[in-house]
This record gives C-alpha cells, structure tokens and sequence, in this order.
C-alpha cells in the first residue's frame, strides 16, 4: 500500500453484508455490463465515497468502463495511458494506492477536468488482476472532504477487484461459450447450478458429475489445498473413496504455472492419479478466484468436444468463484462459533454440556492435553527502546497483523487441530499438544520468529498450563493473557512467554494492588525515592534476597563491588525503614514482587499515554 498513513480507528465491514452482496451481484449471471453496474452501486455504497470508477487497461488505455450514477454518462468516453494519474500510476506498478487527504497535492494526480476531480480530497485505487497476475483494470475510488478513506476501505475492495477479476474473466469464457450453442445451455445450468449450491459438500460433487458429463469424460476430480498446502481429493465422479494427497510444488508449478502442461508430464501425472496404463487424454484446469490459488480440477476425456480445455476453463472459473464464496461464508460461520464458544470457554460458570456441544461443531477435543495461546501488540516504547527509534502505532498496528497471519498459517500448518480467534487487537488459540511430545512453546517461538517476529516487536505472546477439560480453560485464558502481558513487561521486550515463565510472580498478579501492609508502603517510598534519584535500588533488594542474603553472589550477579552493594543495602534500609537483618524475608521478597510488578505497569501505561499524546 502507498501513499498516507491509514487510520486504524475505523469501524470495519463486520457484517459482510456488502461482500455477499458483491458475491451475488457477480454470481447472478454473465452480463459483465450488468454485474459492474450492480459492483459500483454496492462499492459506492459501502465506502460512502462520493464517486466509483472500473477502467479496464487495453493497449496500454485505460477506459472507464463502469461509474457511480452521476458520471455513468462518462462509461467509454474517458481514457488516458497507462502510467498517467494515481490510476495509471496504481496500473503502471501494480500496486494498491490510497492518498489520505489533499489527493491534489500528490503528484501521481493527474486532473481530469470531466471527472470534477477538484473537490476531491481523498482516494483509493486498486488493481484488478487475472488469475494468469495480467492486469485486467483498475478501480478507483473518490471522497469529498471531510470523508477520508481508511484500512477497512482499502481491504474492502481489494476483495471486491478480486471478485471481479473472476467475474470478467467467466464473462469473457461465457462470450466465447456462447458460439457453441450444444454446450451453451448445459453451461448455464452448471452456472446456476454452481450459484445455487449453498455448501461444498453439494456443490463439489455437483461440479465432478456435470463436468464429467459435459466433456464425455471418464472421469473428473475436485482436488482443494488443505492447510499444509497439499491437494487433497474432495469429489470425484464417479466416486472414489480414496487418494493419497498431491505434491501442490508438482501439480501446481509444473502444470499449471508453466501453462499448460506437456504430454508426457500431464501422462505422469494421470497415472498417479488413476493408475498404469490409463488411457485417455488427461486435462488440468486451476481453481482460482483473483490471485487465490483454491485447487486444481482434474478431468481424463477420450473422444470429449474438441475445445474441451476452454470449457474445462469455463467451469473451473464459475467453481472458483462459488468455492471462494462458500469458502468465506464458511469461515465467517466458524468464526462467530468461534468467537462465542472462546466466551463461553474463559467462563468459569459455563454450562459443560453447552461447551462440550460447541466444541463438537468446532472438533475440538475438551478432554485433550491443550493449551491457550494469547498474542497482543507490542512495541518499544521510548524508554525501552533505548538509542533504537521507537515506531509509530500505526506501523506496529500494521507490522502485527502481517506477523500475525503468517504466524496463524504456519501454526495451522504444524497443528492442524488449532482453533484461532482473531480480533481488532489480539488473537487467541487452543493448541494441541504434539502426539510426538515435541515441545510446544518451542514450536510457537520458532512460527513468531520464521513469520518476522523479534524481541522489537510486534507481538507479545503467552502460552498458559496446560488445560485438560472443559473447567480448566477459564484459567487456561487468565494465565495466557497473563504471561502476554507481564512477561513482556518484566523482560522489556517481544517475544513468547509461558506462564511458568512469570516465576514468582505469578503468585502476586491476582493480589496485586489488594494487600496493603508496612513492607509494600516502603518500598514505594524505595520506588519514589528511585524515580527521583535514578538510582537501582528495588532490583538490588530483590537480587539480594534471591541469593538468600549472601553479598558475594549478589555482587556478581548485578556486577558491583561488594562494598558498594553493602552501601545500597543502607540506603534501602534507611529510606524503606527496615532492618534486613530481622525482616520476614519470604513476605519482603513477595512485596518486592508486587511492588515491581505495578510500578512497570504504571511505567507501561505513562509511555502509552505520552506515545499517543505525541500524535504519532
């Protein structure tokens, strides 16, 4: 993304009403004039922009193919070069740009006088991509000041240029289908057929049995990539019950990025599919919705029509299409079961039978060796960051969510059982204990640092006990969130923290700020007395009482002479009033915990205020 930096205070699409809409505008029919008509009312709607505009790119023009009501008189007649205005620029680099305010002010504007480009103050311009990465176009969206697009914005419609990339791309299949008038009407009922599916388990069979029938085919499979990114089978026609996964490096670089495959490859490939000695010519046609690899539909024809790879295309363009639809509507589905069953999780009330029936809708396994997963945004603020430049929120906001994602996916990857629930600014996981007893901290450090995590930032991420049925979540999440929190606190840094991590002061996080007594009334003195002086005075107690009192060992560990140790030990007694020599030592060294453990988090929260009252 180019151009101002995003607020990320704006209130996102949560419904994803629009975005069904978008799905149904494109899966209502083949119209392409009609679906970007339908696209820019929906896009204009939904952004509360003042103007939406699709060209489509032909011999390096843009043409402004569909507008928002009041410039559709506009659709064919404005054009400029690729690489002219924020829309050439966005086409020109292939890249998603948004110009926050003053749009006029940034040289990649070019004003048009048609477009009445002078009241605008803010834009957002997207790339619309075919699934062979071929530009097919551009859409650009326009606000009157005092409206400012945002992330949400810039996301929404990205998503919406994906979709309309398989919309031109089936409009186009669809024009060239229509020339041959046998296959045409099949066609259209496989489309509304593909339309009509309302989930995968009806609409892949569906898919396998008509194109079967359609290229006279003697057989047809449906293979999708799993979360390990291989191929696996999903239906078949006629049926089969099994076979084994698909190298996707194989199938997908070698027959489908290389274009379409050679004989002797595509051969290979259709006896490791349906044995030795197959016969028949095998075809292979990639499942994508924008640049979204979803699968690969695999078809072995013999005397099947003579453009049986263009019709392949054609239906695996319309199953892709409807595959990323239930695809979504699926996720957002598990995401709301989600959501509701992690409240109901971290409930020490919660009713166990209820739980127990979310989390079969969910498989996941109550009774299994688990553990809670809490990962929040985390920065260096000034203090922390020593010499380093602290970033800005926005930066850290959007550092988390990319580490955040790749962390999921690899996770996903090495723990197929983890269930995630992502939100605005956290995310938390059940994690399955490896059946091998491989260690999973181990597993969640390696997965923060391979995704670009560092002790810098941008996550914070704690891992409780391990839980074991339904009532010992509701401490499986206070202790994730727990060891998140003050794990990076106490360290001063990123990174991964368990709870066991915390050591003692584990036992002072519930008390914390409850019990007042003489020796926590004097350390904060101790504390005051150290913000005043910049002197170390609560970690020298502290050291010294871990060590049971012995100054030799203590001096090594904070590097000091003895007798300079034996100087702050005075200066604690005096300031704080104690005599160390006939202290409770056990209940001193829990006050020192307690004690510390606020004073970072006042520290934390003081740095947080002054960050955000900067204006960065």
């Amino acid at each position: 993304m180019v151009g101002a930096r995003l607020p990320d205070s704006r209130a996102e699409y949560r419904d994803a009403s629009y975005l069904y809409q978008v799905i149904e505008a494109i899966g209502a029919g083949p119209d392409l004039a009609s679906i970007l008509r339908r696209i820019v009312s929906l896009v204009t709607e939904a952004t509360r922009c003042h103007a939406c505009f699709i060209y489509f790119v032909h011999d390096d023009l843009l043409t402004l193919r569909a507008a928002s009501t009041v410039y559709a008189h506009l659709e064919g007649t404005v054009s400029f070069p690729v690489g002219n205005g924020l829309t050439g620029w966005v086409a020109k680099t292939r890249q998603s740009a948004v110009i926050r305010d003053k749009a006029l002010e940034d040289p990649r504007v070019n004003y048009v006088p048609e477009l009445e480009e002078e009241q605008f103050q803010s834009l957002v311009s997207v790339p619309i991509f075919a699934r062979s990465r071929e530009l097919i176009g551009v859409i650009t969206l326009h606000a009157e000041a005092p409206h400012e697009f945002g992330r949400p914005d810039l996301e929404f419609v990205e998503h919406t240029a994906a979709l309309v990339a398989g919309a031109v791309e089936n409009a186009t299949l669809y024009d060239q289908a229509t020339a041959r008038v046998a296959l045409l009407t099949q066609l259209s009922e496989l489309a509304q057929g593909v339309a009509a599916s309302p989930s995968l388990d009806e609409l892949l069979p569906m898919i396998a049995d008509r194109t079967r029938m359609l290229l006279q085919a003697a057989s047809t499979e449906v293979y999708l990539f799993d979360s390990a990114e291989r191929l696996i089978l999903h239906a078949s026609s006629p049926p089969r019950s099994q076979a084994r996964p698909l190298d996707a490096k194989h199938v997908w670089f070698r027959l489908i990025d290389a274009g379409r495959p050679g004989a002797k490859e595509a051969q290979a490939l259709a006896e490791a599919l349906w044995g030795e000695g197959v016969r028949g010519t095998p075809l292979f046609a990639p499942l994508v919705a924008g640049d979204e690899r979803l699968g690969v539909l695999c078809v072995l024809t013999a005397d099947g029509p003579g453009d049986a790879p263009s019709v392949l295309s054609a239906i695996a363009s319309q199953a892709a299409v409807a595959i990323k639809r239930l695809q979504l509507i699926d996720w957002l589905k598990e995401k709301n079961l989600v959501k509701d069953f992690f409240e109901a999780l971290q409930r020490e009330d919660a009713d166990s039978d209820e739980l127990r029936a979310q989390a079969a809708r969910l498989h996941c396994d109550l009774d299994a060796r688990q553990v809670v997963m809490h990962a929040v945004p985390w920065t260096e603020g000034p203090r922390s960051a020593g010499r380093r430049t602290a970033r800005k929120p926005a930066e850290a906001l959007a550092d988390w969510r990319q580490v955040a994602t790749r962390m999921e996916s690899r996770l996903r990857a090495e723990l197929p059982s983890a269930i995630f629930d992502r939100r605005e600014g956290s995310i938390r996981a059940l994690l399955r204990l490896p059946a091998d007893g491989s260690d999973l901290a181990g597993l969640v450090r390696r997965a923060y640092e391979v995704s670009g995590g560092t002790e810098a930032g941008p996550l914070a991420i704690g891992i409780s006990n391990i839980c074991q049925g339904a009532s010992s979540f509701a401490h499986g999440f206070d202790e994730a969130a727990s060891a998140a929190q003050v794990g990076a606190l106490l360290r001063g840094a990123a990174g991964v923290f368990s709870y066991e991590d915390l050591g003692p002061y584990r036992y002072v996080l519930t008390v914390d700020g409850m019990v007042r007594d003489r020796y926590q009334d004097g350390l904060e003195r101790l504390v005051e007395y150290e913000r005043r002086r910049g002197t170390e005075l609560l970690g020298t107690l502290e050291a010294f009482l871990e060590h049971q009192g012995n100054i030799a060992q203590t001096a090594r560990k904070l590097y000091m002479h003895p007798n300079t140790l034996r100087q702050r030990l005075v200066r604690i007694e005096r300031v704080a009033l104690l005599d160390l020599d006939k202290e409770d030592w056990l209940s001193l060294a829990m006050a020192v915990k307690a004690v510390k453990l606020r004073s970072i988090r006042k520290a934390a929260a003081a740095e947080r205020r002054d960050t955000h009252g900067s204006g960065d």
